[in-house]
């Protein structure tokens, strides 16, 4: 009993010693209320999506002189699912087949070859289906199969083979990532992966380097602890935002930009913690330190790193917001993304919106920290990079 008394008081002794050790930022982390539990509702899997045309409205990077500014992508029709990684873009059809066009890098169009080119008109992915939905982190691509596999390829080797460390060269054609299986949705990182399961928990691997796969040590596949009952993830660089089934928004990893609603900013957590100002949230979505949050009313909030105007409040100043802020000048929403900087948000009407750095939008872009409309030849159904499935009036 002596010698359990005595153990005690020196981890308790430890704990504040540590504690004493900490900055303001660190010890507001540390005391930032847990990610809620009780959240059990399961996200849908294999939910149907809208189908359209595939419409681009600035050329990808380092395409050809010549390439058209803007239209319509030769072949892409059926599209259900879009991802521009900026060098190259990937479209899943309904057909579940899989396509890809724009400059290869170490990889990234997934038709074997490592070497960089450009490819003008889409090509069929091999080795893959049927497929369900696409996601993108720079020039490695995941695509969720309708049977909840995963399987990738690109740049990173590193990313698709599960966090092994095999080298980080690129992977020319399609693999199934390791372990991987009932998923239900994604939500890449430049660093790591992230892929929400049917079970509503949340699988992670890659470079854990402001705690983003929890407290641990090493880069393989892991379950997130600390969080569940989540329907949809977003990575947002240094952190990672999660919607759970009762509403809510719950946020791991670095704080510096205040993307754990924490204040002071700064300091990280690899616990998942409650981001407070937000109510009955149905998606998220993560960019480059910026993370937005879409509630049941159409309202789209933002958060995090500002730079460029990607927080929608006008200011294009690089400073940042712990707090969530409403992004003003919005009609109702129903469906939001992000890429780098830019936030873009579709009104229940099938117009696209955007805001922020602009790099994405071309010859559209007006450099304003306010959200302003983005000419379509049709609704939008989804929107990626510098890509909108468009549907039929």
């Amino acid at each position: 009993m002596a010698a359990g008394f005595w153990s005690r008081v020196v981890v308790a002794g430890a704990a504040v010693v540590s504690l004493a050790g900490c900055g303001k930022a660190d010890l507001a982390v540390i005391e930032a209320p847990p990610c809620p539990e009780g959240a059990s509702a399961r996200p849908e899997r294999q939910r149907e999506r809208p189908a359209g045309t595939v419409w681009a409205w600035a050329p990808l990077f380092q395409a050809p002189e010549g390439t058209p500014r803007e239209g319509a992508v030769p072949g892409l029709s059926d599209v259900v699912s879009i991802a521009d990684g900026g060098h190259t873009m990937v479209a899943v059809r309904g057909d579940g087949t899989v396509w890809s066009y724009g400059t290869n890098a170490a990889g990234s169009l997934g038709h074997g070859s490592r070497e960089r080119h450009y490819l003008a008109e889409p090509r069929r992915v091999t080795g893959i289906g049927p497929a369900h939905a696409v996601y993108g982190s720079g020039t490695t691509f995941y695509v969720v199969l309708r049977d909840g596999t995963v399987t990738a390829w690109g740049s990173d080797r590193f990313l698709v083979r599960g966090g092994k460390r095999e080298g980080y060269e690129g992977v020319g054609t399609p693999e199934r990532v390791p372990g991987v299986k009932g998923v239900a949705a994604m939500g890449p990182g430049p660093l790591n992966a992230f892929a929400l399961r049917d079970d509503g928990r949340v699988l992670g691997w890659g470079i854990n380097l402001t705690d983003v796969l929890g407290d641990r040590d090493g880069t393989r596949l892991t379950t997130i602890d600390g969080v569940e009952g989540v329907v949809d993830v977003a990575s947002a660089g240094g952190a990672v935002v999660a919607a759970t089934a009762d509403g809510r928004v719950c946020a791991w990893g670095g704080n510096a930009h205040g993307l754990l609603g924490v204040e002071p900013r700064g300091g990280q957590s690899g616990r998942p913690v409650l981001v407070p100002g937000l109510r009955d949230v149905v998606q998220v979505a993560g960019g480059s330190d910026v993370a937005y949050a879409l509630d049941r009313d159409g309202t789209v909030r933002a958060w995090g790193r500002g730079a460029g105007g990607a927080l929608g409040d006008g200011d294009r100043s690089d400073h940042a917001s712990a707090r969530p802020v409403r992004v003003n000048g919005l009609p109702e929403i129903r469906r939001i993304a992000a890429h780098g900087l830019t936030g873009y948000a579709v009104d229940t009407a099938g117009g696209l919106w955007a805001w922020g750095s602009g790099l994405t939008l071309g010859e559209h872009a007006s450099r304003t920290a306010r959200p302003v409309r983005v000419p379509l030849p049709g609704p939008a159904l989804d929107v990626s990079g510098h890509h909108a499935i468009i549907g039929t009036e």
